[in-house]
């Protein structure tokens, strides 16, 4: 497959960039052209100019010109990835999204929210929660995330094993084309299959088809009672066959959520919470107070078959907001113990989820380099776990180790068990060598055959993503 050619930055594009969005809105300063270099993952790649527009015109107008130039363009949102998904491997334009970031209409009788790609998610649902609804997705950085990056990652978080991933609550998108053509996606009725499902296609897309600008948002009305349950178990086993008997019980809590002991004591340390120190399982029912409680008292029942050394229900919303604060506080507390956290993202089926959990927590000794180590958490309810290596990338035994525990990872642990090699944070730059293995070539080589049909010049987040197109080293 022969490599597409993109051309620089000059300074006539800049001036026409500034005439598309002003030139308060377009910046070659190093200093944001630093912040545009970095996410979540240890990986660094620079744009050559920041473009923030503010209207889907302007997005339009942009995406015409890079396409007529051959500029590569890496959509932004708040950069809270972990996998490279919003760096610009080819330098060009970073397309930063976050001042589209309005609320645009709001129907209570027709369950819609239409929104913005920079709306964050905790203030989309401190607006909704006032009339009684939420957004169910709620990933671990949800105080900084933007609809738009959980659009194109396809993000889900703790309540996942309920409602679903953010693809579950998308009716519709606004997407520019990377021809600056603008496409609706999808209905504003809950069926419709007059086509092809492009609005399933694109969500997950990482940015590499097309640049949403607004999207159609199906809500839930808020539950009428929570009832949350703390375990802590001595072993990983007992924790993980805790989760897996959940599951199998038939019982779908709206949280089924896993910290082992290194992540534990982390966040025991970082938010000062008086548990005692082990694996820590977090079950949040949800509902009518009923049903919820019945729910609780059944999880109980599969808990203490385990002999957890601590137990708690909490007793009221404070308390309950604690218990999900500990476990939204597992990637920050990992990261205070090292210079370098990286978070990572498989999945496997739920009976194969103690076995992995094992293995896993095996990695580091196996690679036995000293200061590499991992934490281990995540949705054990659906079998979605984040390892998240910490190290010292500066080092280079421990960054060659990194590299060697994603091999691992992959290749020996979550394919094998009939896993994937990401549930919810994408492919990006890190995951992309996995594709082939887990898909095949046939499959992928229709994935790349998708991104050239919507995009011919490979100008939109070039280099990564679903399918590739070719793997960075």
């Amino acid at each position: 497959m022969t490599l597409p050619h993109y051309e620089p930055i000059t300074e006539d594009i800049v001036k026409e960039l500034e005439s598309i969005v002003g030139p308060e809105n377009v910046s070659t300063q190093l200093e944001d052209l630093i912040c545009a270099s970095y996410d979540s993952s240890l990986l660094r790649y620079r744009p050559d100019v920041v473009v923030t527009p503010n209207t889907t015109e302007q997005v339009s107008a942009i995406l015409r010109l890079a396409n007529r130039k051959r500029i590569p363009v890496t959509p932004r949102g708040a950069g809270t990835g972990a996998a490279g998904g919003a760096l610009p491997v080819k330098g060009g334009i970073c397309l930063d999204m976050f001042a589209m970031n309005k609320i645009l209409s709001f129907d209570p009788d027709d369950l819609m929210v239409v929104v913005e790609p920079g709306v964050i998610c905790d203030a989309l649902n401190e607006f909704l929660g006032k009339h009684g609804f939420f957004f169910p997705p709620d990933p671990a950085s949800s105080a900084g995330c933007t609809i738009g990056g959980m659009v194109n990652t396809n993000a889900a978080g703790n309540r996942a094993i309920k409602y679903g991933t953010t693809r579950d609550h998308v009716l519709w998108l606004e997407v520019v084309l990377p021809t600056g053509d603008v496409i609706i996606t999808g209905s504003k009725t809950l069926k419709s299959v007059s086509g092809f499902d492009l609005t399933r296609l694109i969500v997950g897309s990482e940015g590499s088809l097309g640049v949403v600008t607004k999207i159609g948002l199906k809500i839930t009305p808020l539950p009428e009672a929570y009832v949350t349950s703390l375990y802590v178990f001595k072993t990983i086993e007992e924790a993980a066959k805790t989760a897996v008997r959940i599951r199998t019980k038939g019982i779908i809590p709206s949280m089924l959520e896993f910290m082992d002991i290194m992540t534990t004591k982390a966040v025991l340390e970082y938010i000062k919470l008086p548990f005692p120190l082990g694996y820590m399982v977090l079950v949040d029912c949800d509902g009518y107070k009923e049903a919820a409680e019945r729910q609780a008292m059944l999880i109980d029942e599969i808990a203490y078959k385990e002999k957890p050394i601590f137990a708690e229900r909490a007793p009221n919303m404070i308390v309950r907001e604690q218990f999900i604060t500990a476990r939204k506080s597992a990637f920050p507390a990992l990261a205070r113990l090292r210079p370098t956290a990286q978070l990572e993202d498989l999945t496997v089926p739920v009976t194969k989820i103690p076995e992995a959990c094992v293995r896993i927590e095996a990695i580091p000794k196996r690679l036995a380099v000293p200061g590499f180590d991992l934490g281990l958490f995540g949705h054990i309810g659906d079998g979605n776990l984040h390892p998240t290596f910490i190290f010292d990338e500066r080092d280079k035994a421990q960054r060659d180790a990194f590299f060697q525990a994603l091999d691992i990872l992959y290749k020996e642990i979550a394919l094998p068990l009939g896993g994937s090699i990401t549930g919810e944070h994408g492919i990006g730059i890190l995951r992309a060598p996995y594709v082939e293995l887990e898909h095949g070539p046939i499959a992928t080589n229709l994935m790349r055959e998708i991104k050239k049909a919507f995009d011919p010049n490979m100008i939109l987040n070039p280099f990564k993503g679903k399918g590739g197109p070719w793997p960075i080293k």
